[in-house]
């Protein structure tokens, strides 16, 4: 047996999406970065996802093996399958990534097991599934969740822990910060006329529809402004976000930019006045931190993780579920230079706080900690 000291590690993680799938979020892209810093320091990751058309069944990323079998309802029944038996001796650590269905790795992995959880589906389901699968789903997730309840849990923000407090949680719940890459932005100057921009998954949950709506009601009030949406998503929704567009008459003034990454996305997120979230929930809202290294603020409603990614009237402004509210939090930070600059100020500041690395420090130093525990009682 190794000695407890040693610092590297054999991981493997769950989760039915990868960074390389079309559907990928926030999530995915962090769990690489702190896959790929765990590996550099000298651990060993695997990582079991679901496929998609034209990937490959298996492929090294950053160091990270990965491994694709199955679908988003099927991964978890070949993961099952794989692993089940098998992972004592293979892995010292199983991450289950929880999005919205989990692995229940508690109930079979035989090895010490975290959760990494970024929030509660909770009102997600209403707004990505159909009815019945909503309301199963939305009635069973307390009740599966239960499998977990002496299970370590990282997450990412203080609303995500309370959820799972309430849910029954007794283990320990690790706080991970979020990090982001190191931002350059030649150019931080503003757009001419008010600007707005919306980066992520065109998705329901993420109710872009409202901030169109909200968009509208702030540029019928002023008489101009421009809203960029960069991501994309199921082509019905972006169809209907279009239809939005039209009724409200703005289209020529919605910009679909479909996705950015780098330095052209970084550039318009620097040339917007304020990035806009309207999300029935979040982990946290790493687009938000991100926007906030290119110096601008954001405009979020007041739900778990936006409520936590923004600080009010500090680094931007959470206001009630609502685009009335949104518009209102438009025109004010417009309409206020100086509060307009103490929030960019502020915010840029705070984003320079967030590091991948740190977390990935906090992160291997619990599993390290977990393994070393582990082969003492097993020594004993």
């Amino acid at each position: 047996m190794r000695s407890p000291s040693e610092a590297d590690l054999r991981i493997l993680i769950l989760n039915w999406r990868d960074s390389r799938h079309p559907w990928a979020g926030g999530a995915e892209f962090y769990t690489q970065e702190l896959a790929r810093r765990l590996v550099a320091a000298g651990s060993e990751v695997e990582w079991f996802t679901a496929s998609f058309p034209g990937a490959a069944t298996e492929e090294v990323v950053d160091g990270v093996r990965i491994l694709r079998r199955g679908r988003q309802w099927t991964v978890h029944m070949h993961a099952f399958r794989r692993y089940r038996g098998r992972l004592t001796g293979q892995f010292d650590i199983v991450i289950d990534e929880i999005n919205t269905i989990p692995f229940f790795t508690s109930l079979w992995a035989g090895i010490p097991s975290f959760v990494l959880i970024w929030q509660l589906a909770r009102e997600v389901w209403w707004y990505e599934s159909r009815f019945p699968l909503n309301a199963i789903g939305y009635v069973l997730e307390p009740i599966y969740l239960r499998a977990y309840r002496k299970t370590p849990v990282f997450t990412f923000s203080e609303s995500t822990a309370a959820d799972l407090r309430r849910l029954g949680f007794k283990g320990d719940i690790t706080m991970v910060p979020i990090g982001i890459e190191p931002i350059q932005v030649p150019d931080k100057s503003k757009a001419a006329e008010p600007s707005f921009i919306y980066v992520g998954r065109l998705a329901p949950s993420k109710r872009v529809h409202e901030i169109i709506e909200a968009f509208a009601l702030f540029r019928g009030r002023l008489g101009s402004g421009r809203l960029l949406l960069i991501g994309e998503g199921p082509e019905p929704y972006v169809r209907k976000l279009a239809r939005v567009a039209a009724r409200l008459a703005v289209s020529d003034s919605v910009e679909f930019c479909g996705w950015l990454s780098g330095a052209a996305k970084h550039k318009r997120m620097a040339q917007a006045h304020a990035l806009l979230m309207a999300s029935a929930r979040e982990g946290w809202g790493l687009v938000v931190t991100e926007c906030n290294a290119c110096g601008t603020p954001a405009v979020v409603y007041d739900v778990p993780g936006l409520r936590d990614a923004v600080r009010h009237l500090q680094t931007g402004l959470v206001v009630r579920p609502s685009p009335r509210y949104l518009a209102d939090g438009m025109e004010l930070l417009i309409g206020d230079a100086e509060l307009y600059v103490r929030l960019r100020e502020t915010a840029l500041r705070w984003s320079r706080t967030f590091s991948f690395d740190v977390a990935a420090q906090i992160v291997g130093n619990a599993l390290t900690q977990s393994r070393q525990q582990n082969e003492t009682e097993v020594s004993t």
